[in-house]
């Protein structure tokens, strides 16, 4: 029979999941409706398969959670499993980052047979493992560590070329140690600029990647000006314009071959062809503009709930630096350029590394409200 109490302590025990099952139901309902307008011939963009993982992800995060939660299962044993994870991830990826570099491979991929992914999913991990190092009670192990493993991190992210990770996970490196040092109340000058020198270090050494990256991003934009949206940026541009046009003609949602009619009818008299109509059965690279164009404002305000839910509402009261924060802070920054919340193999390693992190961060919440000794 069903503990209704034991259902209800089991979903205050985890928001996170909560937000995760939103998303599953939304991909859901949308793609039975989507099943049930298909057209034969057309790519109908069904997102059944994210809906599982999110679905199954939320469910043993949620359970995990309340075992945590109610000494089911040891903390002690699943705050030490947690740093072995977590570490091991973070090294492993690391290092098998670096061989590929040295074997020639110009993007590395680190398991996911796209650059872009493997930045991303990367960058969210071993931000969680920086913010664990910093709670490190000794001083001088914990600055060494969260020191070294910002700058490891920041150089394998440049391996992957991936240029909104590049700015984003050095920014977000760069906030955590800062943070850790106001927190310190070490926030100095002499700090400060080591800091900085050491990450101008790390950019030296990847200075060919960003010349080139820089070059690149000049002629696609001055490309873009004069018409043509035949590049990464370009094609960009013209998705989240064409996004906006058919949230404004549809804002409660529409199926994907509603949506792409719309977008090829817009752009139907425009020569050369748009580079961007070969990017519309995949999606428009925004999280916000896809959830738009197709989910409708419901979308945006489960997207917007699910973010809101994980960055501020995840149970760390006293820190809003902490794994599970910054991950999704990440997810958040890098989804203005790309989806990854329907991408099954990020959603399968963002879902993995925040079950890890909010496990840890239940053990150090029961820490910080145990009462302290007089």
């Amino acid at each position: 029979m069903l503990n209704i109490r034991a259902f209800k302590s089991m979903l205050a025990a985890s928001k996170m999941a909560v937000a995760g099952f939103s998303l599953a139901l939304l991909f859901t309902l949308w793609s039975l409706v989507a099943l049930y307008l298909s057209v034969p011939g057309e790519e109908n963009g069904i997102l059944l398969t994210p809906a599982k993982r999110w679905f199954l992800a939320s469910l043993i995060a949620l359970y995990i959670a309340w075992s945590a939660r109610q000494n089911i299962i040891s903390k002690t044993v699943l705050y030490r499993l947690v740093w072995a994870s977590l570490l091991a991830a973070f090294l492993l990826s690391s290092a098998y980052g670096i061989w590929q570099h040295l074997n020639g491979v110009v993007r590395i991929t680190l398991g996911i047979n796209r650059a872009t992914m493997s930045a991303y999913a990367f960058s969210a991990m071993s931000l969680a493992t920086i913010a664990m190092l910093s709670q490190i009670p000794s001083l001088k192990i914990k600055y060494f560590s969260v020191i070294l493993s910002s700058l490891l991190s920041v150089y394998i992210t440049f391996l992957s070329e991936t240029r909104s990770a590049m700015v984003i996970h050095t920014l977000l490196a760069l906030l955590l140690l800062l943070n850790i040092l106001w927190c310190d109340k070490k926030l100095k000058l002499i700090p400060v600029l080591f800091i900085i020198a050491s990450v101008v270090a790390v950019l030296g050494l990847n200075r060919d990647i960003i010349n080139t990256r820089l070059e690149t991003t000049r002629l696609e934009l001055s490309r873009y000006q004069q018409g043509n949206d035949n590049t990464s940026l370009g094609s960009r541009f013209t998705l989240w314009k064409m996004g906006l046009v058919t949230f404004a003609e549809n804002p409660l949602g529409e199926t994907q071959i509603t949506r792409n009619t719309i977008i090829r009818e817009r752009l139907a008299d425009i020569k050369p062809r748009p580079y961007a109509l070969s990017f519309i059965n995949v999606h428009l690279h925004n999280e916000f503009i896809q959830y738009a164009s197709l989910f409708g404002i419901f979308g945006v305000l489960i997207l917007a709930y699910f973010y809101i839910t994980m960055i501020f509402f995840n149970g760390m009261k006293t820190s809003f630096v902490n794994p599970v924060t910054i991950m999704t802070l990440s997810a958040l920054l890098y989804g203005m350029t790309d989806v990854l919340l329907t991408s099954i193999e990020y959603v399968v390693l963002l879902t993995t590394s925040l079950t890890l992190a909010n496990l840890y961060n239940i053990k150090l919440t029961s820490q910080q409200s145990a009462p302290r000794e007089s």
